[in-house]
């Protein structure tokens, strides 16, 4: 079974996976504890699961500030209970101490993971735009906002989410937009470990390495040893999405360490006929190759 967020909606979907459909596992859609809600966007853009307290961790890409043309992401601590009548309980609900310039251009993938050398668990937030800012137009500049936990001890009941570095993608990776990201620990919570991340624009996936180190920023990016940037599966028609079938991809998770689960956002109204037939889909994917390049 996964969990997938969705922006329009504060629903929380549950879908199984094939080999998940043989255990009596069923599709769902849990309805968000405030039901005041259940009308409105909800900006969610990544989920990532909390391994040490049993919760998951979900992303708005970015909320209205106090500020003029001021915008920050939200990040909701939330626990699943599949089996009570209120399924999803928000336990906490906490702003990220980061500006971003416009509204759709904030956090668009989200993961949980702990520097094992010194016990201390991050966020890691992935930025659609180039160095987190929309304006910038260098090609190297992608970055994953990292941020740690803050509780304001003034005021007990605000917290915040404080970044304490960025991570850069590697120079190699040329992508015009970071649609999600994702890890594949082949250890609970140990590094190093596959991370993939998605472009939504020229449908690709880039496949590397995230380390540990015993300095900052304490995590690196690195390509395997072929710069693994897979193209997703294009038509052999000429159009003006250069045959890409996957054109809207939103969100990536690796369901183990040889299969990657792709979701499809919804079609645009001037996207040619392939696009919208991949359109609001989730989408399997074997990738033998990718995980035996590097042990």
């Amino acid at each position: 079974m996964i969990f997938v967020v969705f922006d329009n909606t504060y629903h929380i979907g549950t879908f199984c996976t094939p080999f998940g459909q043989s255990f009596n596992c069923t599709d769902q859609l849990l309805a968000w504890p405030d039901a005041s809600l259940a009308t409105t966007d909800s900006q969610f853009e990544g989920i990532t699961y909390n391994s040490i307290n049993d919760t998951y961790f979900v992303a708005q890409e970015t909320i209205q500030t106090e500020m003029k043309e001021v915008f920050r992401a939200n990040i909701f601590e939330i626990r699943i209970i599949l089996t009570d009548s209120t399924p999803i309980r928000v336990l906490e609900s906490c702003i990220v101490n980061w500006d971003f310039p416009t509204d759709n251009k904030g956090i668009e993938g989200l993961e949980f993971v702990t520097h094992q050398g010194s016990g201390h668990s991050y966020l890691l937030g992935l930025c659609e735009a180039y160095d987190c800012n929309p304006k910038s137009t260098s090609n190297n500049n992608a970055r994953i906002l990292r941020s740690i936990i803050y509780y304001n001890k003034i005021i007990s009941a605000l917290c915040s989410w404080e970044p304490v570095g960025t991570l850069a993608i590697p120079s190699a990776v040329h992508f015009d937009d970071y649609s999600s990201l994702s890890i594949y620990h082949r250890k609970a919570n140990e590094l190093p470990a596959y991370v993939a991340v998605t472009s939504q624009q020229m449908s690709q996936v880039w496949v590397g390495m995230i380390e540990e180190i015993n300095q900052a920023p304490f995590f690196s990016l690195s390509s395997l040893n072929n710069n693994t940037i897979y193209d997703l599966p294009r038509t052999h028609a000429a159009t003006s999405e250069c045959g890409m079938k996957y054109c809207n991809i939103e969100g990536v998770a690796w369901q183990d360490g040889s299969e990657l689960i792709l979701v499809s956002d919804k079609a645009k109204n001037d996207q040619d006929t392939q696009c919208r037939e991949k359109e609001q889909s989730i989408h399997y994917f074997f990738c033998r190759k990718i995980c035996q390049t590097k042990k």
